[in-house]
Order: structure tokens, then sequence, then C-alpha cells
């Protein structure tokens, strides 16, 4: 082991065991019901081998984490743990090939990032995103451009947006005459559709079977909505930082800008069209889905996760131009201290570990303590929310006694062979399911048998249909 590495080494391991902690002792994780499901389709699909192209599960993400998700929840969520980790490895080697002095500090300032800092310690996607973008990058970087276009082309199937930053690679590549390996983008695309047409899929599924439509069921919202959630996103101390690191980087480029040679980009243009162009490109996408209401998007700033270590690389560059270079050690140090204590202390003001549940997993939590203590799980029950069936530890793929709500009439319920419930909640079961409360209280068919769980909004029913 080279002693240059041994700071980084240690941060790793002290930062590993506190996710784990973290992890374990959490009420809830980051993610609400997509977090569970993805959970679904990694532990269920060695029984059902369909999930390992399911598109709304993301084939890469399942593929990698099914052995994780096979120990539990808990084992999803080291698996992503792992993840940011392998993510903050290469974010360091990242900071390496840029020649950054002093590069430790980039994997506290990625861990603890206030958004990746809770992500990856849930059973979401955005985590291995990072990994595969910011490893991709880093090999284009390297000039290892086969390994970088083929890791490229699977990131659309770790997570959607991988489609139109494929596309950017693609420019990328021809713009600095690396053209003959452009077709490597298609590796990902024509192995999974190969492995979807002898399977019962179109060639195309990936298109055909699309979930996220043009025009968003979600509705839209505002310019600045994911913006202003930088404190989530960020940090406030990370902000601050992000935006002043992006004009020393701009003002590099500008001032180099006549002897710009683009099949021998320097580090700076690299810097700008490797780290902070898709960096950008997929915070402004987002931003643009969710004003104009496209892609099912919900304006979750919980996606930004997905590209934390290019904003982190950002940062490094910024630190190592404005101190690093400029002063002595024994000044430069003690000021990156003092910006790793803010950094850190605002992921701890913003978030309080470990979680507390609130909202609709505190809900599910005490719905499902209180039915597995009074009612016989040998029994159909009709949900909206997953939270109910992951907390009752019921098998949500058995469609015989685990069903969703979508479109449910009462009226239409003819086997009552088994005890029957109805778990109506405020979040999904009129939106989504089209299952009126009111309709459910004045039917004679269905009795109420609790009144109501609620917390910060979030309300549950349960009835039990007249058998």
């Amino acid at each position: 082991m080279q002693k240059k590495h041994l700071p980084a080494i240690v941060i790793l391991i002290l930062t590993s065991g506190l996710l784990g902690y973290f992890a374990f002792f959490n009420e809830f994780s980051e993610g609400g019901a997509d977090n569970i499901w993805h959970y679904y389709f990694s532990k269920y699909a060695p029984m059902y081998p369909e999930f390992f192209l399911h598109h709304w599960g993301k084939p890469f993400f399942i593929l990698l984490s099914t052995s994780f998700a096979q120990f539990g929840f808990y084992g999803l969520q080291i698996f992503n743990i792992l993840v940011g980790l392998s993510a903050a490895i290469i974010t360091y080697k990242f900071c390496e090939a840029l020649e950054i002095k002093f590069k430790w500090y980039s994997i506290v300032l990625l861990l603890f990032t206030p958004l990746y800092f809770i992500i990856i310690q849930s059973g979401m996607t955005e985590p291995l995103m990072s990994l595969v973008l910011v490893s991709s990058m880093y090999l284009l970087y390297k000039e290892k451009y086969l390994a970088g276009a083929i890791l490229m082309s699977f990131s659309i199937y770790t997570r959607t947006e991988g489609s139109f930053l494929t596309l950017y690679v693609l420019f990328y590549l021809l713009w600095i005459g690396k053209w003959k390996y452009i077709p490597l983008l298609g590796v990902g695309f024509l192995a999974y559709s190969l492995i979807g047409k002898f399977t019962g899929h179109d060639f195309l599924w990936f298109f055909t079977e699309n979930p996220y439509k043009l025009e968003s069921p979600y509705g839209h919202g505002n310019w600045l909505d994911i913006v202003s959630k930088y404190k989530f996103i960020w940090g406030t101390p990370q902000t601050i930082l992000l935006v002043i690191s992006l004009a020393v980087l701009l003002v590099n480029c500008f001032s180099t800008i006549a002897s710009i040679d683009r099949k021998k980009l320097n580090t700076e243009y690299k810097i700008l069209l490797l780290v902070v162009g898709p960096g950008v490109l997929f915070f402004l996408f987002h931003i643009v889905a969710w004003r104009f209401g496209m892609f099912g998007s919900l304006g979750l700033e919980r996606v930004m996760a997905s590209v934390s270590p290019f904003f982190v690389i950002l940062c490094c560059y910024g630190i190592n131009k404005m101190i690093v270079l400029r002063l002595p050690a024994k000044f430069s140090l003690p000021l990156i201290g003092i910006i790793l204590f803010f950094v850190v202390r605002s992921t701890f003001e913003v978030y309080h570990f470990p979680l507390k549940a609130s909202y609709d997993a505190k809900v599910e939590f005490e719905a499902a303590k209180w039915f597995k203590k009074n009612y016989t799980q040998d029994c159909v029950v009709y949900y909206a929310h997953p939270g109910i069936i992951f907390y009752t530890d019921r098998n949500p793929f058995d469609k015989k006694l685990n069903i969703e709500q979508f479109d449910l009439n009462v009226d239409n319920i003819t086997d009552k062979s088994l005890p029957t419930y109805i778990f109506w909640d405020s979040q999904f079961s009129e939106s989504s399911c089209r299952l009126k409360l009111n309709d459910l209280l004045n039917s004679p068919k269905v009795k109420l048998i609790h009144p109501l769980f609620e917390d910060s909004g979030f309300k549950m029913y349960v009835f039990e249909l007249v058998r």
C-alpha cells in the first residue's frame, strides 16, 4: 500500500462504518415507495427472471444488486453503500489524474454531500448511476475510449437519463476525432435487446416498454423548484464552493480558447466537457422536464445524486486552483479542514441520523404492526402504497394474495374464501389507482376496521370485505 493513499483509506473505512450503522438503525430510507419497489424487483428477480429485463426496475441495477437483496433490505443498502464508496474511489482517482494535491478530501466532499450521504443508505438506483457515469468519464479522460464507451452503453439500463448522456458522449467522441469508438456505445443496448428478443420481448423493448411518457401524469412545477432545494442537494457550503469553482474553470477555459485543439484538449477543457458538461446537462434536463411536466418527472431533488461526483470534482478543481496552488501546506490544509467541517456539518443540519420515520413511512409501519398483531396473514390484501406489503413481509408479486388497487370496484370481488382487506392511502389510492375513499366509506360491501392512521398529512384507512 502506497503511503500517499493512507488518508483516503482511513476516511473510506471510517465513513463505511458510519454509513452501515446509520443504515441499520434508520427507521426509513430515502425514496419512499420507489425505494421499496426497487428492493422488490432485486429481491424477487431469481424467482421471477423476467424482472432482469424490467424497464422501470432498471435491468443493470437489478443484475448487480439481486444477490445482496436476498439478505433483505439491509443487504440492498449495503450494496448501495459499497457502490457509493466505489464512486468515491473513482472520484479520488479522477482528482489524482487531474493532479489535484491532497485529493483525499474529494472522498469527504462526495460521501458527505447531504443528498449523496442519505441516498447511498437507500435502495435507489442513483448511487449505481453515479458510479457508472463517473467511471465512464474517468476512462474517457484517461483516453481509455474502448472501456469508457462500453461502460457508458449500460447507463441506459441503470437510469433512463443514460440515453441522452450516451448521446452526449457520442458527440464528444465525434468532436475529438475518436469516431471509431462510437459503435461501442451501442454494446449495452445490443446485448439487452438480443436477450429481450429471445425472452419474449421486442428487439426494441427499451423504447416500446418505456414507462415514462412524454406527458407526465404528475403535473409540472416552476423553473427554480429543484434549484431551491440546494441545501438538500449540496448543502450551502458546497453550493458556494461549486459556483466559485465553476467561475474559475470558465475563466481558465476562456483564457485559452484561442489555442484550443479539439483533438488534444487541455485539462480545463476536459473538465468542462467530461465533468461539468454531463453534470449540468443532467441538471437542466430535470429542470425542464419538471417545468413542462414531461417524462414522469416529479421534480424530485434526489435524482441529482446521479451526478454528485461531477460536482465534487469541480469543487476539488476550484479548491486546488484557489487555495492549494497559491498557499503553502501549513495554510492550505487548515483551510481545507475548515471547508470540510462546514460541509459535513451541513449534512447533519439538513438530516438527523439515525432517521426517524414520518409521513408515509411512519403510517405504513404502524399500520403493518397493528395488522400483523390483530389479523391473520393468510388473507388477501388490496393496496396502493407498497409500504404495507413491505412492513408485513408479504410477496407483492403473489397476485392472488397481494393485489394493487388499480380501478378496484368492491362490488366485483366475488372470491370471499379468504379474509380480504383494503388499505386505502391518501398518496396513491385515489390519484394513481382511482379508488375514492367515499366509495369505500359508503359501500355496504366493506366495513371500516381502523378509522385512521395519520402523520404529517398522510392518511390510511383499513377496510375489511364483508363475507
